[in-house]
């Protein structure tokens, strides 16, 4: 009777059990560490998690697990920690234990990455004799050895390609044997099986990245069970609530939901609807979960903190555009400035020469008539009258020639003709003192020099000189020694030739 009894109660622990060893979860997805170490301190939170579940509500003895949890980081995302210790009673079988886990996140990119992480345990296994309902209550059995510990590994790692991922992890390694009883010839045996689970999942990021969709699917397996499928769909509010669904094989259709009550507390919940032969029978499954974070996510915290080094240098740079602009700007006003104030000083000086010649004239008008009051019956001398073929002294008028000026190492045939050829730019010295009339103003040298080979490429010779007085260059077409003859050629565009402005420079 002992040892039917002893048997008993093993197949109560490893039927149960066959599928799930471990202690099985459906609010997995936001509590990775606990069946995949790799996943400790990945998100760059540090927080507590509460689970509580009730499996087979209808029957008594049905399995009821609860975990307590904690997951953290360090050294800026480069390891993480968890740890979680768990109860898993299924009627007279009892489990409990604690796993402490370990993580190294090691960055390709800021979106590629691969996690390793190693965890140790000890679990406790225990038949509880009081639950045990015999004839003879004294049957040697009943005070064996029925309690027993073992140390155990889990090892897992996960992969990160942008927005996807894909992991596993080899929980039991150790896969120990844990012996019931010492008063038998051989000891009763409870084993632990080397477990597998493969999990991927892929991260729809939404309202840039306030939300989430994420289709996922979960492989768990060992030596001697089916394997089981977990296939299923989570939508993540990060300010507000989570929803999902996915389909157990072989067992059920799960349901999650689950509020952000605050910014750190958060109440989930997972309904399990069997489907399997017994499912109506054994009833539904209910699991609750309360999550605490402190403090920020570090990892949206570097994200925000790159996002304002990003702004921070997009702002710099559209500062200095902007100051480079302005800087133009400001030479540009310049420039106009100095070519505004040139034009102004050369019809001031203008002025000043038509006045001078006014004057000369004036004066000159008066001798000639006193002279004239003056002679008594005295006779004209027309010896001095010039042919028609001479140049006037004033106006340098002369006949239709094409003279030829020298410009850039060669010479152009000016297209403005009627002026005497020592009047034409390069044939003057420029700067000299004299009455220019100038086709442009400026600032800078370069320019001048394009307006000068523009003018040459129309037939029209030029030359530059530069005001010492404002550092201004000026670009002519002839040079005239006196006022009127400079102003007259001005104003009637050289009798025509010329239809651009042009101004009288007085040096």
């Amino acid at each position: 009777m002992r040892k039917q009894l002893l048997i008993f109660a093993l197949l109560v622990g490893s039927l149960t059990a066959s599928a799930q060893q471990l202690p099985l979860i459906s609010s997995y997805l936001n509590t990775a560490y606990l069946f995949n170490p790799a996943f400790s301190g990945i998100e760059g939170k540090t927080e507590i998690s509460i689970l509580n579940r009730r499996q087979w509500t209808d029957i008594q003895g049905a399995p009821e697990t609860q975990f307590m949890a904690f997951n953290g980081n360090q050294n800026d995302l480069k390891f993480g920690y968890s740890g979680y210790a768990f109860s898993d009673n299924t009627d007279i079988v009892s489990r409990s234990g604690f796993y402490g886990s370990y993580a190294w996140h090691v960055k390709f990119t800021d979106k590629n990455s691969l996690s390793l992480g190693l965890g140790a345990g000890y679990v406790n296994n225990n038949i509880n004799v009081a639950g045990i309902r015999v004839p003879d209550e004294l049957d040697p059995v009943l005070y064996s050895q029925l309690n027993s510990s073992k140390f155990d590994l889990n090892f897992g790692f996960n992969l990160q390609f942008g927005d996807f991922n894909i992991g596993a992890a080899v929980p039991n390694i150790l896969a120990p044997k844990v012996d019931f009883g010492d008063n038998f010839n051989s000891p009763y045996q409870y084993h632990y099986m080397r477990h597998y689970v493969v999990n991927t999942a892929y991260d729809v990021q939404l309202q840039k990245g306030l939300m989430t969709l994420s289709p996922f699917v979960t492989v768990r397996a060992n030596e001697v069970t089916i394997p089981q499928v977990d296939a299923g769909l989570m939508f993540n509010h990060k300010e507000y609530f989570y929803v999902g669904a996915a389909y157990r094989s072989s067992y059920a259709v799960t349901g999650n939901a689950g509020v952000h009550v605050t910014e750190n507390i958060s109440l989930g919940y997972a309904y399990d609807f069997s489907l399997n032969t017994y499912g109506f029978a054994l009833g539904n499954s209910h699991e609750f979960m309360l999550r605490y974070t402190f403090g920020e996510s570090k990892k949206d915290k570097r994200l925000e903190n790159e996002l304002k080094k990003l702004k921070d240098r997009q702002r710099r740079q559209s500062g200095d555009l902007e100051d480079l602009l302005n800087d133009r700007l400001d030479e540009f006003k310049d420039e106009i400035t100095e070519q505004q104030k040139s034009l102004f000083d050369a019809e001031k000086e203008a002025m000043k020469g038509e006045l001078s010649e006014a004057a000369a004239q004036a004066a000159a008008d008066a001798a000639s008539e006193a002279a004239a009051n003056g002679a008594a019956g005295g006779g004209m001398n027309n010896g001095g009258a010039s042919g028609n073929g001479g140049f006037d002294a004033n106006t340098g008028a002369g006949g239709n020639m094409y003279p030829q000026t020298p410009q850039g190492g060669g010479t152009v045939n000016s297209n403005i003709t009627g002026y005497n050829p020592n009047q034409y730019a390069g044939n003057v010295q420029p700067g000299s003192q004299g009455y220019y009339v100038t086709a442009g103003v400026f600032g800078s040298r370069n320019n001048a020099v394009k307006l000068q080979n523009k003018l040459r490429a129309q037939g029209v010779g030029s030359d530059i000189f530069q005001d010492p007085n404002n550092n201004m260059y000026y670009v002519f077409l002839l040079k005239f020694n006196n006022y009127n003859a400079a102003n007259q050629a001005r104003n009637t565009g050289f009798n025509g030739q010329y239809n651009g402005k042009l101004w009288i420079k007085v040096m």
